[in-house]
């Protein structure tokens, strides 16, 4: 009895058909989500990188617009750093086109400091100091904070509820609020507090916006932002498993022991994440600082501000945004490479 000998079917050519078929759904499903952030964020970004190389005015459409290539950014970067002995003329010593922001001495020898763009210099060195301290207490305070309502007490709902509640007034009405309670005199609360206490005399009231600047700023955004960064930690705390802090207490292990030995450690990922968060949005702060200090101290987001809207300099500003975006996306990789945070 003979046998037929069956051929195996050949499979089709460029692979799968039902592949090709999902994988042509799915572009079409993602074409409107690639059109909207075409629209709403690389126009936007381009527009902005194209513009910063000329010297279009805000809102005037009737003047010429001229290219000007890196000005704008040189007089962004632009930082001179030269000895300024005794009985120099500042004339003799500042380059054209640069404007002193300071003396110094140093090692027994006076210096000057000069830059294209002063205020830009001074947004810079107001915005890293107000990220590293405001990130750095609210950190701590936001631990303390979650380690507070992460443990058995009678009205724990209620307390985490009471805490939320910095974070969820708008920003800008908080602000207010303090610009009123951060006032110069007595009728200022921190200071009517102050004085309660004794620690102030009424004739002696601290000028706080005036004097105090960033530390007023600081008081403010940690105020409202430690609810946020206590939300972020209490979560990371309570995926870590009660069976070894119970594990840990039968070996002998204290309390401040088993924070170190297996609360911070196993928190850690958590604290990268928020520590990211805060950081990338503190550098881009502009609410806060442009309504308790109004035109006085500047970061780098209310100075991009004035330069578009008040001076009227919209490729100059458009240069200062793609700095601000440059410093924003260092940060980023920065906290990436050297925190070792997982893509995956």
């Amino acid at each position: 009895m003979a046998v037929a000998a069956t051929t195996p079917r050949a499979a089709p050519r460029g692979g799968s058909t039902l592949t090709k078929r999902q994988a042509r759904l799915a572009l079409i499903m993602l074409a409107p989500t690639f059109v909207v952030l075409i629209m709403v964020a690389f126009y936007p970004l381009a527009r902005t990188f194209s513009a910063s190389f000329t010297d279009e005015p805000f809102a005037r459409p009737e003047q010429v617009v001229n290219n000007v290539g890196l000005a704008n950014y040189q007089r962004l970067l632009g930082v001179q750093l030269a000895p300024f002995p005794e009985g120099s003329r500042l004339r003799d010593v500042l380059t054209p086109g640069y404007q002193r922001v300071n003396t110094f001495d140093l090692f027994g020898q006076r210096f000057l400091l000069a830059a294209g763009d002063p205020m830009w210099l001074q947004a810079i060195i107001n915005t890293v100091l107000f990220t590293v301290i405001s990130v750095a207490l609210e950190l701590v305070i936001g631990l303390l904070v979650a380690l507070v309502v992460n443990t058995q007490f009678r009205g724990r709902g209620v307390m985490r509820a009471v805490m939320l509640i910095p974070w969820a007034i708008p920003t800008a009405i908080s602000t207010v609020l303090w610009r009123y309670m951060l006032n110069d005199n007595t009728t200022g609360a921190l200071n009517a507090l102050l004085n309660a206490f004794g620690i102030i005399e009424p004739a002696n009231s601290i000028a706080w916006r005036s004097q105090y600047p960033l530390l007023s700023v600081i008081i403010v955004d940690v105020w409202k932002t430690v609810p946020f960064m206590a939300l972020l930690l209490l979560a990371g705390l309570q995926i870590i498993p009660n069976d070894l802090y119970e594990a840990a207490a039968v070996d002998g292990a204290n309390v401040p022991q088993r924070f170190f030995r297996i609360t911070l450690p196993l928190l850690m990922p958590t604290v990268l994440i928020a520590l990211i968060f805060r950081t990338l949005d503190a550098l881009r702060v502009f609410d806060v600082f442009y309504i308790l200090l109004p035109n006085t101290t500047r970061s780098m987001a209310t100075h991009n501000y004035e330069m578009m809207v008040s001076s009227y300099q919209y490729g100059y500003a458009s240069a200062t945004g793609v700095l601000i975006f440059i410093i924003i996306f260092a940060f980023t990789i920065l906290y990436m490479s050297l925190l070792r945070v997982e893509t995956d």
